[in-house]
């Protein structure tokens, strides 16, 4: 009779471990995607699109504004919504995300908000998701480098 009981517990804990290990699986928040793909992407910067090859590609897309500013003038998509990164994957923004027709565009005027979405939705198996890579921080170095020449390190060794 002990070790029917015994049994019970142990069958118990093994039953509660299942129902865990399913929950955990069903989550469809859960990532999925294979990490060696999304380093690729990011080496080769195929997760990169800028607005000119956007604006040639004729292909359907939809532009998110991730940030709480709004967009430079030369930015401005007809079909641009503001969703920002706190609320990507709120129920009504993914279901607008799933729904979208053709590519997936995400702009922010900080790169690593935009690589934040990316990797998110990647990793969530959203196919076509490209970065807006508008250059406008960029930062041209228009100097010639010319070294320190005030402090002589050799001479205070002696």
């Amino acid at each position: 009779m002990n070790q029917l009981k015994n049994l019970t517990i142990v069958f118990a804990v093994l039953g509660i471990i299942l129902i865990l290990v399913l929950v955990r699986n069903s989550n469809q928040n859960l990532f999925k995607q294979d990490v060696q793909t999304a380093i690729e992407a990011t080496q080769d910067n195929k997760n990169l699109i800028s607005p000119d090859q956007l604006k040639k590609s004729g292909k359907p897309f939809l532009v998110i504004n991730l940030g709480s500013e709004d967009m430079p003038d030369f930015l401005h998509f007809e079909n641009s919504i503001h969703l920002p990164l706190e609320n990507l994957l709120d129920q009504t923004n993914r279901k607008i995300l799933e729904e979208a027709n053709g590519d997936i565009i995400i702009y922010s005027t900080d790169v690593s908000t935009a690589a934040k979405a990316w990797v998110i939705l990647n990793q969530l198996r959203f196919k076509r998701v490209f970065i807006l890579n508008s250059d406008i921080n960029s930062e041209d170095l228009k100097y010639k480098f010319q070294p320190d020449t005030s402090a002589r390190l050799e001479q205070d060794s002696n």
